[in-house]
């Protein structure tokens, strides 16, 4: 689940979310989706000198290499920030380039939200379909109201549900 897009997903962003906005460095660009975000704040967290939410623009991709950006947002479990590398960029950074130091899946709880899952795992589904997931972070819904199942689409903080 790598939160890269190619440029047909981009043509979906710029035509489907009126509301997107994108934060460039110049080799890597961040779209970030505010309807999508969960606030889960991981990207806070993992990088506050690019995302800060006190000041505008709240994303400064300047502030971090191509490489740190990528990672941080690789981490964002709803997909609200995505990115793209620009064409021509200096740098050529693959996400795989990240090993994940954990050996096995790692689940996060979070309060009054979804169960964030790290690392790598396979999420079956009841029909039987598989999705193997490397190195990177899914949202499990825990409210049971998303439209997205098994993910996480935001749906708890509009229906008030609580641990």
């Amino acid at each position: 689940m790598s939160n890269k897009i190619n440029k047909t997903e981009l043509t979906e962003i710029k035509e489907k979310n009126k509301g997107s906005r994108s934060y460039s460095n110049g080799e890597v660009t961040v779209y970030w989706r505010p309807q999508l975000c969960i606030h889960s704040a991981n990207c806070l967290i993992g990088l506050p000198k690019v995302f800060n939410n006190t000041v505008r623009p709240w994303i400064k991709p300047e502030a971090a290499s191509t490489k740190e950006i990528i990672r941080v947002v690789n981490t964002c479990p709803s997909r609200a920030l995505t990115f793209m590398k620009n064409c021509g960029s200096a740098a050529s950074v693959s996400e795989k380039s990240v090993p994940d130091k954990s050996p096995a899946a790692r689940i996060q709880i979070l309060k009054n939200g979804p169960a964030l899952v790290h690392g790598s795992y396979i999420i079956s589904d009841a029909d039987g379909k598989t999705l193997k997931v490397e190195h990177e972070v899914a949202a499990i819904c825990r409210c049971g109201n998303s439209k997205k199942k098994p993910f996480c689409d935001g749906t708890h903080k509009n229906i008030g549900y609580k641990d």
